[in-house]
């Protein structure tokens, strides 16, 4: 515990990024969903999901806005080395789902990375090196801007899954779910979106992510209808639990942390320290051991 939590020492809100004139929807400030269920409840577990959105070098039109949520080629090959180094391995959200409903044992040091929006530089400068330092990750697909320009086709949605990385969900057209009116609209956001990226990239689809971070009880429930296992938002947090597994936390880069590792070891040293401080309770926290 104390070694873990010595090495994560030396270790919200969407950005759209690839610069203001490429992007296909408006930025809108981030709303608050109700306060996520993590950490409470049955077979509470740590295990950090690190957010990514588009992965490329920056251009002289990118705002200062948009280039703080761009993860630079450079930058994320420090941080993919920086975790391969400090023995983190990636682990997918069915793993996390199947460790905490079935106490399927997890890597020592597991950690899940997460790709949004299907952008094509995530394809271009992620994959290579995802696949150099020996990670996989969840690339969460929105269905109706693929293929269009600076985003992937089905094709090379395809090649990202024969390389091992695994496809969620993203929705239909990106909206809000919450201020969606009618359920057909709705169901057509999360179940036909569902079933395009099934049928398309061959693969079940078990995960989605809420567009903005965004969900009620209502959009829970569809969800969980559609048959998704797991539903990732943009609350931070590292610690998961049964109750929450439709509303998972993550981390973003932030303009006060634009480092997802430093952002990652300051929360697994926090969430080490609860854990800490629950021994000889009974319901310790478990950690991916």
């Amino acid at each position: 515990m104390k070694t873990l939590a010595a090495i994560c020492a030396a270790l919200f809100i969407h950005a759209f990024a690839f610069g203001v004139t490429n992007q296909p929807h408006t930025e809108v400030r981030q709303l608050v969903p109700p306060a996520p269920r993590d950490g409470e409840g049955t077979g509470t577990s740590i295990v950090p999901i690190l957010i990514f959105h588009s992965v490329r070098p920056y251009v002289q039109s990118d705002t200062i806005a948009v280039r703080r949520y761009i993860a630079t080629p450079g930058t994320l090959e420090q941080e993919l080395a920086h975790m391969r180094d400090s023995g983190f391995v990636s682990v997918t959200f069915d793993d996390l789902v199947a460790h905490i409903t079935k106490n399927t044992p997890l890597p020592p040091r597991p950690v899940i990375m997460s790709f949004d929006d299907d952008w094509e530089s995530q394809y271009t400068y992620a994959l290579p090196l995802l696949k150099r330092y020996g990670f996989t990750a969840t690339f969460y697909i929105w269905v109706s801007v693929v293929g269009m320009k600076h985003h992937m086709s089905w094709d090379e949605i395809r090649a990202l899954r024969a390389a091992g990385m695994q496809i969620g969900c993203h929705s239909m057209t990106h909206p809000y779910l919450t201020r969606v009116e009618k359920d057909e609209t709705l169901r057509r956001e999360i179940y036909e979106a569902k079933q395009i990226i099934e049928d398309r990239v061959g693969v079940s689809v078990t995960t989605f992510a809420y567009p903005f971070g965004q969900y009620n009880k209502r959009v829970v429930a569809m969800v969980k209808a559609a048959g998704f296992t797991s539903a990732r938002s943009t609350w931070p947090g590292v610690v998961h639990s049964q109750e929450g597994l439709f509303s998972l936390t993550g981390l973003l880069q932030t303009p006060f942390e634009p480092s997802l590792v430093a952002t990652m070891g300051r929360y697994l040293v926090e969430a080490e320290q609860r854990v800490d401080s629950t021994v000889g309770s009974e319901a310790p926290v478990a950690t991916g051991k």
